[in-house]
């Protein structure tokens, strides 16, 4: 899970830092920013997988938009990113080999730049600084992480990865420090200048235990947009077991949990508890139901209503359709890492919002064990209904503000934050907030 990110010169972040738990909602009028901050957790995905360019291409707008604006004719030359992160104690690589971590809690940094020529035309962008090491308990920021979960912290340990420098400081490569079990020694050196991807997108293999775990779990953040007209298809009994963005392979994931969750007692597992759920919200309904004959290619579900009736996922309605996919994602027993939502109230019914407001923030929160796991859900909203279900420590705050430059020219930049109480001397109230939801703004 993602704890805290710090972001610098992307889109309209400037100085941005935030502390995320385990379910936030990020509140605030259209064009404020909420999205850049997906894009943002997306873009640091991307580039813990492939090189720039093609990280860029994950993100919404075109390259140079991703880069601040400074004014009209002028454009910020780098942007920078941290994150801190809480990682499974243990794990596999998808060749087999075991690995245990000495720390799980680490802080990643990477500085991407740009060069221009002296027009302001942008020729290249690479990574110009790169930097991962363990959290020593006293850094700590979340006190409910290491109140009694066994967390292990590193302090001592040297960085997993460090940007080398020349003698005169510019950057020539990165450092990898092997501290897999068979190989500790000095480290690998990547010898690049302008890289054009991370040294953290080439780990491949648990040879590298802690980088490897911070690339999986980066790989497994969800961003969920479900498209209803892709959601109601039939999908390939052999495709992605796990929900893909738009929801194309629904069918094929309730099908998985039917049958990993089935038992003598409870013979459809999971799907009772996602068609519990889903009747909590339309009352409606009774079940989902697979339909999984032997010799399909293709998996498909059905719903079925209290009266009997039933409706294939063919006809039943858009917000039904992004309920499934929704409850689908939060019934999964391995649900971990973080799962991003835009308006989550979207075709539900204001009566049945505080429920699903609910339903998400119980699906959230750790697991135990001797490796606690954490399903993160960090939803984006305009609803009144849906700041009105939150408890206090859920709410981010959004807005934009002015930023004055050199010369008079002033930008817009987002501004995010926590703490909401009643009392208007420790932060800010519930009035300000739905005062903040409701003003419209110029920001993008």
């Amino acid at each position: 899970m993602i704890t805290r990110i710090e972001i610098d010169g992307f889109k309209t972040f400037e100085d941005f830092a935030l502390d995320i738990g385990p379910f936030m909602a990020i509140v605030g009028p259209n064009a404020s920013g909420k999205s850049n901050l997906f894009d943002a957790i997306k873009f640091v995905a991307a580039l813990a997988q492939k090189d720039i360019r093609s990280a860029m291409q994950d993100v919404r707008g075109t390259s140079l938009e991703l880069f601040r604006r400074l004014d009209p004719k002028r454009r910020r030359r780098s942007m920078r990113f941290a994150i801190e992160v809480l990682l499974p104690a243990s794990g596999e690589d998808a060749f087999g080999n075991a690995f245990d971590l000495r720390a799980q809690r680490l802080r990643y940094e990477v500085e991407i730049a740009a060069r221009a020529d002296d027009r302001e035309r942008y020729q290249n962008v690479y990574v110009r600084r790169e930097h991962c090491v363990a959290l020593a308990r006293g850094e700590e920021r979340q006190p409910d992480i290491g109140n009694g979960h066994g967390i292990r912290y590193g302090g001592r340990l040297r960085p997993f990865v460090a940007t080398a420098k020349d003698d005169d400081g510019e950057p020539v490569g990165f450092e990898i420090r092997q501290d897999g079990p068979r190989k500790r020694g000095r480290p690998v050196t990547l010898a690049s200048a302008e890289s054009p991807r991370t040294a953290l997108s080439t780990i491949t293999t648990a040879e590298f235990p802690h980088l490897y775990a911070l690339r999986e779990m980066l790989a497994s953040l969800q961003f969920l947009h479900v498209d209803p007209h892709a959601g109601r298809r039939p999908a390939d009994r052999l495709g992605p077991r796990r929900m893909l963005p738009d929801a194309s392979n629904l069918a094929t994931v309730l099908a998985r949990l039917g049958e990993e969750t089935g038992s003598p007692d409870r013979p459809d597992g999971a799907l009772s508890d996602i068609g519990l759920d889903l009747s909590f919200l339309i009352p409606s309904v009774a079940r989902i139901e697979v339909d999984d004959s032997p010799d399909a290619v293709e998996h498909t579900f059905r719903i079925r209503l209290a009266d009997r009736n039933s409706f294939s996922s063919r006809v039943i309605s858009d917000g039904t359709l992004r309920l499934v996919a929704l409850l689908t994602v939060l019934n999964d027993p391995d649900r971990s890492g973080m799962l991003c939502l835009e308006e989550p109230e979207n075709g539900i019914h204001e009566a049945r919002i505080a429920a699903l407001v609910g339903i998400l923030r119980a699906a959230a929160g750790y697991r135990g064990g001797e490796s606690p796991t954490c399903l993160q859900v960090l939803i984006t909203t305009h609803s009144p209904a849906v700041l009105h279900a939150l408890e206090d420590r859920e709410v981010v705050a959004c807005d934009v503000i002015g930023t004055s430059r050199p010369g008079g020219q002033r930008t817009l930049r987002t501004r995010m934050r926590t703490a909401v109480f009643d009392n208007p001397e420790n932060g800010l109230t519930r009035a300000e907030v739905d005062a903040i939801l409701r003003k419209p703004t110029d920001a993008v």
